[in-house]
């Protein structure tokens, strides 16, 4: 067994600057360098360089992304797709066809039809699709092990908060358009922050959800107003087993948290109830400016954790445990959101699976 997984990316222009710096920090990972497609927008192709150049790792670009190891003149274990939202699949799917692994930024897709194509290639090609996701963030897991151990009883309620700072949106996102431009996003922040909340409630819970009412709006941010996409929504879930879920997410002027991203999980049980706030622990100042509070990035501490679970699963030959399936799930909680803000209606999440003749 390989003790040294060698990872490249395909594009570079969303969040691949801390997935680098992360990965570059494991000992077990060379990282290989960053291939831009040749025909890509010029700006595409330039952060995408300046990126790998920032990293200090070769960059090459390419007629078709599944060439990697040739633009790269080396071989490659896995590769990681930071492209925008709407190239995702597309990407994802060639460099399986090309038998090769890959990690998808979220979300993994803009379409059900389009992450359905994504089970069936890693399906039929046997290869890793992992997606980047927040199940390991250290408060959720703990909250889990919380319920494993029966120290609330059986969940019945989950409510769910998870608010960016408009205040660090120049800063935070690496190009506002690629979270307001539907051809870059493929939505508004539903599609970008809805995956997270979904997936906590499924990992707390066990459960799937079954129906979705949701409701959104651009209420703070001019960027998103001018673009026609929500920057805040209010959702609220049924799971299996009646169990329910309210969720408050977007991105609002001021996030009540020091870092650009907050998020909290209230779980009620039938015996008790338990909290997880991801800004915990933080170390508070106080002095003449009054308090200072220093808490660690929740969602970098998340993504963290979970690259290096992908690199010790791939490095084994094993599968990640958050992977094409979990995050069609989530991707199907989104998209009946979005039908559901449509139409003012609660909507039937649309769980289907890849028929088998599909997956041959």
């Amino acid at each position: 067994m390989s003790t040294t997984l060698r990872v490249a990316f395909a594009s570079a222009v969303r969040h691949a600057a801390d997935y680098l710096r992360i990965l570059g920090a494991d000992d077990r990972v060379e990282l290989v360098g960053v291939v831009e497609e040749a025909d890509a927008p010029g700006w595409v192709r330039d952060d995408s360089r300046a990126v790998a150049e920032r990293a200090g790792v070769p960059y090459a670009e390419v007629a078709d992304v599944a060439a990697v190891a040739e633009g790269l003149g080396s071989a490659v274990d896995l590769v990681v797709v930071c492209a925008e939202p709407t190239r995702h699949a597309r990407l994802a799917a060639a460099l399986l066809e090309a038998g090769l692994d890959v990690l998808v930024d979220k979300p993994v897709a803009t379409t059900l039809a389009d992450a359905d194509h994504l089970v069936a290639v890693a399906a039929r090609t046997g290869r890793t699709c992992a997606v980047v996701n927040r199940t390991h963030a250290p408060a959720l897991r703990r909250l889990r092990a919380w319920v494993d151990a029966g120290h609330v009883g059986l969940p019945r309620h989950l409510d769910l908060e998870f608010l960016a700072s408009g205040a660090h949106f120049a800063t935070s996102v690496e190009r506002p358009g690629l979270v307001v431009d539907r051809t870059l996003s493929g939505g508004g922040e539903l599609l970008n922050f809805l995956g997270y909340c979904a997936d906590a409630a499924h990992h707390l819970t066990g459960l799937r959800t079954v129906e979705v009412h949701a409701f959104a709006g651009s209420l703070f941010l001019e960027p998103h107003r001018e673009a026609g996409v929500e920057d805040t929504a209010v959702v609220t879930l049924e799971l299996e087993r009646g169990v329910t879920a309210t969720i408050t997410l977007g991105r609002v002027p001021f996030a009540p948290g020091g870092t650009p991203t907050t998020s909290s999980v209230r779980l009620l049980g039938s015996h008790g109830h338990a909290v997880a706030d991801d800004d915990a622990p933080a170390v508070a100042r106080f002095g003449a400016d009054g308090r200072t509070t220093i808490a660690a990035d929740a969602g970098q501490v998340a993504a963290a954790a979970y690259l290096r679970h992908v690199v010790g699963a791939v490095l084994a030959g094993g599968r990640p445990d958050y992977g094409i399936e979990e995050a069609r799930a989530s991707l199907a909680v989104i998209d009946a959101a979005y039908r559901s803000v449509e139409t003012g209606d609660v909507v039937v999440v649309e769980h289907r699976t890849v028929p088998e003749e599909a997956r041959v």
